[in-house]
């Protein structure tokens, strides 16, 4: 089963890139990777499984298999990450936390944290927390309307837009590593919200702590840029209904990197204007892309 150049699409070639990319600082830095070997070889995985589901599906007629391949981003976005969580700061061993605190008094950005310190309340904290982590499927509000219209062509340019914008930020955490605020309380002079000891609060800690890990995963935010990109989604294809839920969630999940301290704000000023670049760039790579869809790509209504 031969895969043609064809076959590939632009989010597929993302994703390839990118473990390439990651492959590459892996070898470099293999002294410093603890089963270097196993890491490897799970971005070569992602980078077998793009091309085997790229030459699968134009070539059979089974459903799964279409789906598999449209939907395929949500295993790589998460795979990937589990894996960036613990290369990141064994690649790159040097926290840029001083350089993002001195850049964030310069902009205001301590100000506005010791103003959220003072309006601290454990329902708001409970409430900033489960936004937070519920922040993954907020493409698939945005998605999944695009994939049941006739022609899906905007499904597959947005998808480009979403795994374009999470692996932009994964590259962000290899070249500028940081902890975040949360962890710096004494050097910016604000503490972080405390959790109240309940179930609720119990069971969400330790969901984060399980998706963290250790990672270095503050800048640029890939909250922020994956809130700005569903805002943009919902008026650059006129998702109107959709937006009544979409838009003050992914608000919501802006405000909670900066409440909870994961983040400073220029994390999230520096995602904002990657993903205009990134809706820019991939935009155009997109509509002159030869997409295997049997369909010209319209313009999407601004």
């Amino acid at each position: 089963m031969k895969c043609k150049i064809s076959d590939i699409r632009p989010s597929d070639w993302v994703v390839v890139v990118y473990s390439l990319i990651v492959a590459v600082l892996i070898l470099v830095a293999r002294e410093r990777v603890p089963n270097w070997g196993l890491f490897l070889l799970g971005h070569l995985a992602c980078i077998g499984m793009v091309f085997l589901l790229a030459a699968w599906e134009p070539r059979t007629t089974q459903k799964w298999v279409r789906y598999l391949r449209d939907f395929d981003a949500l295993f790589y976005i998460i795979g990937l990450f589990m894996m960036t969580t613990l290369l990141v700061h064994r690649v790159h061993p040097i926290d840029y936390d001083p350089q993002l605190i001195s850049i964030d008094r310069s902009i205001g950005g301590i100000a506005i944290l010791k103003w959220m310190e003072s309006i601290s309340h454990p329902v708001l904290t409970d409430i900033s927390k489960v936004t937070w982590i519920l922040y993954y499927p907020l493409p698939l509000l945005v998605g999944i309307p695009l994939y049941r219209r006739r022609d899906r062509s905007l499904f597959y340019e947005l998808k480009l837009l979403y795994v374009l914008t999470w692996l932009v930020s994964y590259l962000g955490y290899f070249a500028l590593p940081a902890e975040g605020p949360g962890y710096h309380q004494e050097a910016i002079g604000v503490a972080q919200p405390k959790w109240e000891e309940t179930v609720v609060s119990a069971s969400i800690k330790e969901g984060i702590d399980v998706m963290e890990g250790e990672a270095r995963d503050t800048f640029p935010s890939g909250h922020v840029m994956i809130a700005a990109m569903t805002i943009m989604a919902c008026f650059r294809y006129r998702l109107r209904k959709v937006a009544w839920i979409a838009v003050p969630f992914s608000l919501a999940v802006m405000w909670s990197t900066l409440y909870l301290r994961y983040h400073y704000l220029i994390d999230g000023l520096v995602g904002i204007g990657l993903v205009l670049l990134i809706t820019w760039l991939g935009g155009l790579w997109f509509r002159r892309s030869r997409e295997p869809v049997g369909v010209v790509v319209p313009e999407p209504t601004r």
